[in-house]
């Protein structure tokens, strides 16, 4: 390894809630067994309940806050390191964390202050920056979609604190807020440019379901994983995921009105051109890669349509004040 100290300026931060108390068993002894040696301090974010483990030294951090947004900031007050580790709570390892690699992106992150994160997603992106500067990875250009995510990523600190700063859902977070990337063109954000270049295995793989989806077990996921690594638990509680039932909260089911109030209720007024104009980017790169697109900016096309016939003339923020 590049630095035998680097675990000292990185804190692991585990997001979950009580509901999921359940799942906190089989995450840290996949986590004991696979991510050796463990020196790093463990903070783990959740409501009321607290934490423990045997063999692990666990700090829980509790917060009956309203919004996830404000228990994420809660839980980053609690990290004086420089750099932090975010995993959830589903994230099962599967083999060992290549510490050799989490080593050298530390000294990465030390070298180029601009640099927020090395994230384990393969994320699609309009193009390709600075590929394998840092072997493995490619570099997001500004403002791309997904660029901010919950996968398994070493964070600066202060940049992840800085970017919750708006009270929103995680799937929010993932979805609007991206835009705020766009915002900082100095700043840098890094993926992997192949499943198999991540520095952990968790079982996360483009178009499938891994550890929990919607508050139920997938099955083909976890079944075989726990039988194989001798972990027990009682599926029972939290029964199966049956991906012929699509969740509901999975559909594209919100009416126009309510996707645009929810980017108004995310980011505010002055982020909203910035958005759209975010969305046809997303939408261009879509059409180009033949791949799906995100819906809001050709709702926001139709909705402009509609107002040019009805009124004869159009009032970008007009959706948004009903």
């Amino acid at each position: 390894m590049n630095n035998p100290n680097w675990q000292s300026k990185v804190t692991l931060l585990v997001n979950t809630c009580d509901a999921y108390e359940d799942l906190w068993q089989p995450f840290f002894t996949l986590l004991q067994r696979y991510f050796v040696p463990l020196q790093m301090r463990i903070v783990v974010n959740t409501e009321t309940k607290t934490c423990t483990f045997p063999g692990l030294q666990i700090d829980t951090v509790n917060t009956t806050a309203p919004s996830y947004g404000a228990r994420m900031r809660s839980a980053l007050d609690q990290i004086d390191t420089e750099y932090l580790l975010l995993m959830l709570d589903d994230f099962f390892l599967r083999e060992p964390v290549r510490m050799d690699r989490l080593s050298s992106i530390i000294d990465w992150m030390e070298a180029d202050r601009d640099i927020v994160y090395f994230n384990c997603d393969v994320t699609e992106a309009a193009c390709d920056r600075e590929v394998n500067r840092y072997p493995g990875y490619r570099r997001l250009p500004a403002g791309n979609r997904y660029t901010l995510n919950l996968q398994a990523a070493v964070w600066r600190t202060d940049k992840l604190r800085q970017y919750w700063q708006h009270d929103v859902s995680p799937w929010d977070w993932e979805e609007r807020c991206n835009v705020l990337t766009a915002t900082h063109p100095r700043e840098k954000f890094y993926c992997v440019l192949r499943e198999e270049d991540r520095f952990m295995d968790y079982g996360y793989r483009k178009g499938q379901w891994m550890g929990i989806c919607h508050g139920q077990w997938v099955r083909e996921d976890v079944v075989p994983l726990f039988a194989r690594e001798g972990i027990e638990v009682d599926f029972s509680k939290r029964g199966f995921l049956d991906p012929n039932q699509r969740p509901a909260s999975l559909n594209r089911s919100a009416s126009r009105e309510d996707r645009y109030r929810r980017v108004y209720n995310c980011l505010g007024w002055r982020y909203m051109l910035p958005y759209f104009v975010f969305c046809r980017r997303c939408n261009l790169y879509s059409a180009i890669h033949h791949c799906a697109v995100d819906e809001d900016y050709f709702h926001y096309l139709q909705r402009k349509a509609d107002l040019r016939n009805k009124e004869g003339k159009f009032c970008l923020f007009a959706p948004m004040v009903r």
